[in-house]
C-alpha cells in the first residue's frame, strides 16, 4: 500500500467542526509509546522529530498500552505472556510485571493515576490493579470478550467495549458496579469517549460502523459507516478518525452531525490511533508495514512517518505528555 497522501472528500463537504480538545495545552512536548506485537517491544517515539529514542523489551506480544495523565507510568498488556508491565514512562525502565490468568487485552487508568484496569478477553472481566503493588484489588463481570476500555475525564464511569456481547458496559468506577450496558453493531472493539458532550464511540469490526452512545442514559445516538473492519477512534478537531483494518485507510465524520467527511489512505493494517492533546494531529500504528503515522487533523495530510519495529499495534493511549 502507497503512503502516497490521499484526503478524499465527498462533493459539498467541510473540513470543519467544533474542537473537541482544548487547543490551549502547554506541554513540553508528547512521545508515543507504542507495543510492537511481533517483536516484543515497546517503541518509545519522538513525535516532533518522527524518530524512535528507545525500545524496551516486553514480552509475551505486548499489545494493549495506557500512559497516566500526569505521564509518570505508562502500563503494557502482553495477551500471549498474560502479564501486564508496569513502565517508569521518564527512566524508560520495567519496574514490575504482573502475571495473569485469562486474556488481558485493554487497559486504562483512572485519571488521577489509580487503579488502573484491564479487560480480560476469556474471563469476561475488568480487572482492577494497584499501580504500586501490581496487586489485583477487585474484579467486575462485564459482557463477553471485553476488548477496549477507557475512562471519563472525571473518573466517575469506566466504558468497556465487550465485543462477543455486541454490546458496551458502563461500571460505576467508585462502586465497581455495572450501571448499565447499551447495544451497539456488531463486535465492538476499540472505544473512545467524548467528554465535552458525554458520548462514547466504539468501532464495530463485524457491522462495518461506528457507534455513539450517550454515557449517561445508554442511548443508541448514531450509527456510522465505516471502511471494512473498523478497529479504533480517536477524537480530534471536531471530527471522528477511525481505523479501518481491511482497506488501510481512515474514515473521517463530524464528530456532532455524524456526517461523511471523507478517508485518509494510511499504511496497511493500521489498528491503534489517538490525539496529540491540542487535537491538531491523529497518530497511527499500522500494523503489517511497522509505521507509526502522522496525519494532520485539519487538512487530512500525512505530517510524518516513522518505523517503530515489528507489528505496531498501540491499542489504547499511547501518546505521552513530556512534564
Amino acid at each position: 500500500m502507497s503512503l502516497a497522501r490521499l484526503f478524499r472528500v465527498p462533493a459539498g463537504s467541510v473540513l470543519g467542526g467544533a474542537i473537541l480538545l482544548a487547543a490551549s495545552v502547554s506541554f513540553a512536548g508528547e512521545e508515543a509509546f507504542v507495543t510492537n506485537q511481533n517483536d516484543n517491544t515497546v517503541a518509545v517515539v519522538d513525535l516532533e522529530r518522527m524518530a524512535v529514542d528507545a525500545k524496551l523489551a516486553i514480552p509475551g506480544n505486548p499489545v494493549g498500552i495506557a500512559i497516566s495523565r500526569d505521564g509518570s507510568r505508562a502500563y503494557v498488556t502482553s495477551s500471549e505472556g498474560k502479564t501486564l508491565s508496569i513502565i517508569d514512562a521518564a527512566e524508560r525502565k520495567v519496574l514490575n510485571v504482573v502475571r495473569l490468568k485469562g486474556g488481558p487485552f485493554g487497559v486504562a487508568v483512572h485519571p488521577s493515576g489509580r487503579p488502573v484496569y484491564v479487560t480480560d478477553w476469556f474471563e469476561h472481566r475488568i480487572w482492577v490493579f494497584s499501580p504500586e503493588t501490581g496487586e489485583v484489588t477487585a474484579e467486575v463481570s462485564v459482557g463477553n470478550s471485553p476488548s477496549g476500555i477507557s475512562v471519563t475525564g472525571d473518573g466517575s464511569t469506566i466504558v468497556t467495549a465487550d465485543r462477543d456481547s455486541d454490546q458496551l458496559s458502563f461500571i460505576d468506577a467508585g462502586a465497581l458496579k455495572v450501571k448499565g450496558t447499551a447495544k451497539v453493531g456488531v463486535r465492538p472493539f476499540g472505544v473512545a469517549i467524548d467528554d465535552r458532550t458525554g458520548r462514547a464511540f466504539t468501532a464495530n469490526v463485524g457491522s462495518n460502523s461506528v457507534s455513539v452512545v450517550d454515557i449517561a442514559s445508554g442511548k443508541l445516538l448514531a450509527e456510522v459507516k465505516t471502511g471494512e473492519r473498523p478497529y479504533d477512534v480517536a477524537l480530534a478537531s471536531g471530527k471522528a478518525f477511525v481505523t479501518n483494518q481491511y482497506e488501510a485507510t481512515l474514515t473521517v465524520f463530524d464528530a456532532d452531525t455524524y456526517k461523511p467527511l471523507g478517508e485518509i489512505e494510511v499504511a496497511e493494517y493500521p489498528e491503534g490511533i489517538a490525539a496529540s492533546a491540542d487535537g491538531k494531529f491523529i497518530y497511527v500504528a499500522n500494523w503489517f508495514d511497522n509505521k507509526l503515522m502522522k496525519i494532520d487533523a485539519v487538512s487530512g495530510r500525512v505530517a510524518g512517518v516513522v518505523e517503530t519495529g515489528n507489528g505496531p499495534r498501540a491499542f489504547g493511549a499511547f501518546i505521552r505528555q513530556k512534564p
